[in-house]
């Protein structure tokens, strides 16, 4: 990387095409985590871990999808976002079907991160760094180079550059179990990895789960060959070109719009008689015993469906699926079992909720709306009282808030 060419690129960057598409891999996870860093945020310090054990196109793409997640974008124009996501979900998805090559990867990633640190930047008031964006343009140029024939050979999770690669990880799989179960680029917990390698010890284990997935991987390879020869996958990505807009693609990012943007706002209000902590937890409403939080058997972009809450604090749920509307139950946390206080309540996306817990330990919970600030003060302060059906009171003193739309059927609501 030391020695430039006339141009003023490494000379290693066009040396061979393992070394180009190396390059490439490298140079974008330079720039993704030169990114998070100047985010600053928690979402953009995982980012810049993300980005130093990642070595594929498609993994860099779901950590990306994930920056974005956590990353606030007001200023942020929510049809230029859904294009935006659809280029992301192109690299992603595109791989996992293997209809994506690793030169069009790399052109789709370069292109949606550059915009993405723009107005991520713009939100916090940072401009773009020259150097940022020189570093962006180079990776086009190499992409663009000598060895272009060769990366639209190569499929688009090809792994290359120089991450880390830990001893128990997703990417000690072979290639088709991690797309059969789209796990490139999953980081494991510590339980998981634990897991992962007693399987990996035990004798017949892995053959049992390779058996299951080589025969789904063949019946839907006998299905594509017979349906479509390799010229034709060029056609199929045609088909779900970004400027027409594919109905997969399009439907799961504003899918993913909507979680961003449409979280289930719930606050703790404290009394002398509530617990210190309380939990939240959303269910399916075809849930009916409550077993599994919403989204916990699926979604890799997000997904909290359950948080715990001191007094006066506040949280943001955005459940990983399609769904709009949940069931909400609150709990009292235990020792090994949680205690009920609300059996449930159904909540939609967008909803801002309060949770209050009476005296006998049961809690209640109102839907929170915001009113018209006054124009001439906006620190007005309007005394909220919730009043439930045995006339008891519980004052509430909110800044330019007042609460409407009782979600409890056997509580009325007043205002003062």
């Amino acid at each position: 990387m030391a020695v430039a060419q006339e141009d003023g690129r490494p000379s290693s960057w066009t040396a061979t095409p393992e070394a180009a598409a190396s390059a490439v891999v490298d140079a974008l996870r330079h720039l993704f985590s030169v990114l998070g860093a100047l985010l600053a945020s928690p979402s953009g310090l995982e980012a810049v871990k993300d980005a130093s054990e990642l070595r594929s196109l498609p993994a860099l793409g779901k950590s990306l999808k994930r920056l974005w997640f956590d990353t606030p974008t007001t200023d942020w124009d929510s049809k230029e976002q859904a294009l935006w996501l659809c280029r992301v979900l192109a690299v992603t998805e595109g791989s996992r079907e293997g209809v994506l090559s690793f030169y069009g990867a790399g052109q789709l990633f370069c292109e949606a991160l550059a915009i993405f640190a723009e107005a991520s930047l713009l939100e916090i008031g940072v401009e773009m760094d020259e150097a940022w964006v020189a570093e962006a343009l180079a990776v086009q140029e190499v992409l663009q180079g000598p060895h272009r024939g060769q990366l639209q050979q190569w499929p688009a999770d090809r792994r290359c550059g120089g991450g880390s690669d830990p001893l128990l990880s997703t990417d000690r799989l072979p290639r088709s179990l991690k797309s059969a179960f789209d796990l490139e680029g999953v980081r494991l917990t510590k339980v998981q990895a634990a897991g992962l390698g007693v399987a990996m010890m035990m004798p017949g284990s892995t053959v049992l789960a390779m058996g299951g997935v080589g025969c789904a991987l063949l019946l839907r390879s006998g299905r594509e060959s017979a349906s479509a020869r390799d010229g034709e996958k060029w056609e199929v990505l045609q088909a779900k070109r970004l400027d027409t807009g594919s109905a997969k693609w399009l439907k799961h990012a504003h899918t993913l719009l909507r979680r961003k943007t449409c979280p289930i706002e719930i606050r703790f209000l404290p009394s002398s008689l509530a617990p210190p902590v309380i939990k939240v937890t959303l269910y399916s409403l075809r849930d009916v015993l409550c077993a599994l939080p919403v989204g916990t058997l699926g979604g890799g972009t997000g997904g909290e469906a359950s948080a715990r809450l001191g007094q006066n604090q506040s949280c943001r749920l955005r459940p990983a699926t399609e769904d709009n509307s949940f069931r909400l139950r609150v709990y009292r946390p235990g020792l090994l079992l949680d205690a009920v206080l609300h059996d449930g309540v159904q909540v939609q996306r967008g909803d801002r909720l309060v949770v209050m817990v009476s005296e006998v330990g049961e809690a209640k919970v109102y839907n929170e709306k915001p009113r018209r600030r006054p124009p001439d003060n906006e620190t007005q302060e309007t005394q909220v009282t919730l009043t439930d059906s045995q006339g008891q009171c519980a004052p509430v003193s909110e800044k330019g808030y007042v609460t409407e739309g009782l979600l409890d059927a056997d509580a009325s609501l007043k205002t003062a």
